[in-house]
């Protein structure tokens, strides 16, 4: 399927961008306008998309404590619109959600697309939210819930990372929060052979999970940053594992919790390694510091 008759909202994002890299017509929010659903079935009816891809979201976690409302205008009432109009015009939906709809559990027991969500903050309440709205719908959909995006633009967890450790000689890692740390390029490129499964109206299930090998914690993930960055002449500061709980933050997050991505590697076939790329961001980070 040719990659421009997928719309993707949400085009102003890294995995937005990633999309619009391989082809897809990405609308930013000043093109369409998520609370709208008369602009969102405009422009749906305008464009005839053969497939949405929805990655438009409220994705400041901790933000969303104190923008309760606007993280539910985009995250579940944006998403249930968006929905409703593909439902309405046949249109089918790939929705991305994310993993702290849930907030427990254990490393060694990747939580499945069979476990009852249970968000303990405002930013997955709100996404789980979008998800039972997306349900509602009724129409053709796949929920695809992802954790831990990055790139090598804007900031991520590698570039901000890296800049502390920059005015630190010692950091505190949390060791209890764990994910699967996503490229948003092969992320991106996985989504398209969802789109053609789904487009071709291959059975496809309506939640999948989706990652890379390897879940790592935040500081099995800095180990390995610093282990690049004093390679190419960055920062190598101490570290120190701590749980989660010595930081107070507005939004708590998921503890020991990772996405089982079985069924979509069977479905799609497994994505590639992260450590590579997050190797390589790395260095082009510290190459243009």
């Amino acid at each position: 399927m040719d990659p421009n008759a997928i719309l993707v909202t949400g085009g102003g994002g890294r995995l937005g961008q990633a999309l619009g890299r391989l082809g897809c017509t990405a609308l930013d929010r000043n093109a369409l306008d998520l609370t709208d659903r008369a602009s969102i079935a405009q422009t749906i009816r305008r464009s005839r998309p053969k497939l949405v891809i929805n990655t438009a979201a409220y994705t400041n976690v901790d933000g969303a404590e104190a923008e309760a409302d606007r993280a539910h205008q985009i995250n579940a009432k944006g998403a249930g619109l968006i929905a409703e109009v593909c439902a309405a015009e046949a249109i089918p939906l790939i929705h991305i959600s994310t993993d702290m709809v849930f907030s427990k559990g254990d490393p060694d027991q990747p939580v499945t697309e069979q476990a009852e969500p249970a968000p303990n903050s405002v930013y997955g309440q709100s996404k789980l939210e979008g998800e039972l709205a997306v349900r509602a719908a009724g129409g053709r959909h796949c929920i695809a819930r992802v954790s831990w995006l990055f790139s090598g633009e804007g900031e991520s967890f590698i570039s901000k990372i890296l800049a502390v450790a920059a005015q630190r000689d010692h950091l505190q890692l949390v060791n209890d929060e764990y994910g699967r740390p996503t490229h948003v390029d092969p992320l991106a490129a996985h989504l398209l052979k969802l789109s053609d499964l789904m487009v071709a109206k291959e059975d496809v299930p309506t939640l999948l999970h989706l990652g890379p090998p390897e879940p790592v914690s935040r500081y099995g993930w800095a180990r390995e940053i610093f282990n690049v960055s004093g390679k190419t002449g960055g920062p190598t500061p101490e570290m120190t594992p701590v749980p989660g709980s010595t930081f107070q933050t507005p939004a708590q997050r998921a503890r020991g919790l990772v996405l089982d991505v079985t069924l979509a590697d069977s479905l799609l076939g497994p994505m590639p390694a992260w450590q590579p790329m997050s190797a390589s961001v790395v260095r082009n980070s510290i190459g243009k510091a």
